[in-house]
C-alpha cells in the first residue's frame, strides 16, 4: 500500500524501495502502515495490520517494556529509542526484532510513531542453543568432578592399606621370582597413588579458582624456588640468568611458586645431556603495561608441529626417556588462566623451549 492519509507518499515510496522493516502507529497504538518488508517477514498484509493495535502483535512477556517505552515516547519528540522484542507472525509463532522507535506525531509529513527494525531471530536461536550447550556442558563437568572426587576419595583407604601390606612384607623370605612380583605391585601402587594425588590437586585448583591475590615480590619468590633446586643447580653446573624490570606482580603467591617450580623442574628434566643447561628468566612490561614473564632454556625442546595442540593437555608427555606423569604443564596453565593470565610456548627440537606468561595490566603492579 503506497499512500496513507497523513503520511507523505514520497516517504512511503522511499521505505518501499529501500525494503525497510517499518511500522507506523498512531498515538493510541493502532497500526496505520506496515511496509512490504514487514508483510513478507510476518505474513500479514498491510490491510490486516491496519486492523491491529501494536499491542496485539507483541509477545505478552515483552508488553510491559513496550508499554513503558510508548509512555516515554508520548512525552518526547524526535530522538530514537532502542527496543528488542518478539512480534507474532501469521503462523502463530514469534520473530525476534530489534531497532528504534521515534515519535513523529507532530511531524506533518508523518504524524505517527515510527518503528524501524530488523529480524534477529536467527541470532537469538543461535544464542539460546549456545546457552543450552553451555548448560549441558556445565552439568556434565560438575558430574565428572563429582565422579573424580568419589573415585579419588574412595580409593585412598584401600590403596593405603595395600601399600602398608606391601611394605611389611619380608622380602628376605621370598625367592627372586616372588620378590620381582612384589616390586611390580609396589610400582603399580605408587603410580596409582600419584594419579590420585594429581586428581586431588586438580580438584583443589578448581575449588580455589578464586585464589587470593597479593602483591608478590617476584625476585623473592624466584630465589625461594631456586633454593629448593640449589643442589641440582650446583651439581649440574646450570647457568641461571635473570633480569627483573617488574619488581612486583599481583598474583597468587602459591600459584606463582608452583608455576616457577614446574618450569624449572621441566627445564632440568628435559635438559640436553650434550651441553650445559642454561636458563634465562626475564620479567618486564609491554606497551600495554602488562607484566610479561619469559622463561627460556636450551634443553631438548619439543616438536611443536606435532604436539602444539596437546601441549597443555592432561597426562600428555613428549619425551619417553624421563619419568613423569604429564600433569605439570596442565596445572601451570590452569593456575595462570584462572587468574586472567595467558601462557604461550615456542620450542624447537635440540634448541630449547621458551614459555611466555602474561599477567594482565589489572594484575600487574
Amino acid at each position: 500500500m503506497i499512500g496513507h492519509i497523513g503520511i507523505n507518499s514520497d516517504l512511503l515510496n522511499f521505505i518501499e524501495k529501500s525494503h525497510e522493516l517499518s511500522l507506523f502507529i498512531n498515538k493510541n497504538g493502532n497500526i496505520i502502515y506496515a511496509s512490504s518488508a514487514v508483510e513478507q517477514l510476518f505474513g500479514f498484509s498491510n490491510i490486516e495490520y491496519t486492523q491491529f493495535n501494536v499491542r496485539d502483535i507483541v509477545h505478552p512477556e515483552d508488553l510491559p517494556a513496550m508499554e513503558q517505552q510508548l509512555e516515554e515516547l508520548s512525552a518526547r519528540h524526535g530522538g530514537p529509542v532502542n527496543f528488542e522484542l518478539r512480534c507474532i507472525n501469521k503462523q502463530g509463532g514469534y520473530e525476534w526484532v530489534e531497532g528504534t522507535t521515534t515519535n513523529f506525531l507532530n511531524e506533518e509529513s508523518v504524524q505517527a510513531i515510527v518503528y524501524k527494525f530488523r529480524s534477529i531471530t536467527t541470532r537469538k536461536i543461535a544464542a539460546q542453543e549456545q546457552q543450552q550447550i553451555t548448560a549441558r556442558l556445565s552439568k556434565r563437568i560438575q558430574e565428572l568432578e563429582q565422579f573424580v572426587y568419589i573415585i579419588s576419595h574412595n580409593l585412598r583407604t584401600p590403596l593405603s592399606n595395600l601399600t602398608g601390606l606391601i611394605n611389611i612384607l619380608e622380602l628376605d623370605l621370598l625367592d627372586d621370582y616372588n620378590k620381582s612380583i612384589v616390586c611390580l605391585f609396589r610400582s603399580a601402587t605408587n603410580r596409582l597413588s600419584e594419579t590420585i594425588l594429581d586428581l586431588t590437586h586438580m580438584l583443589n585448583l578448581k575449588e580455589k579458582n578464586r585464589a587470593d591475590i597479593v602483591r608478590i615480590d617476584f625476585e623473592q619468590v624466584f630465589e625461594k624456588v631456586c633454593s629448593s633446586f640449589s643442589e641440582q643447580i650446583q651439581q649440574l653446573g646450570i647457568t641461571m640468568t635473570y633480569k627483573f624490570d617488574c619488581t612486583h606482580v599481583l598474583f597468587n603467591k602459591i600459584y606463582m611458586e608452583s608455576i616457577l617450580t614446574n618450569l624449572l623442574s621441566n627445564a632440568i628434566k628435559y635438559r640436553d645431556m650434550n651441553r650445559s643447561l642454561e636458563v634465562k628468566v626475564d620479567l618486564r612490561r609491554d606497551d600495554q603495561n602488562n607484566c610479561i614473564l619469559t622463561f627460556a632454556d636450551n634443553g631438548v625442546g619439543i616438536d611443536m608441529d606435532a604436539n602444539k595442540e596437546e601441549l597443555f593437555g592432561l597426562h600428555q608427555r613428549f619425551h619417553s626417556h624421563v619419568n613423569g606423569n604429564g600433569v605439570g604443564l596442565f596445572i601451570t596453565k590452569s593456575q595462570v588462566t584462572s587468574l586472567g593470565g595467558t601462557i604461550e610456548v615456542s620450542s624447537k627440537v635440540n634448541e630449547g623451549t621458551t614459555f611466555c606468561i602474561t599477567f594482565k595490566e589489572q594484575l600487574a603492579s
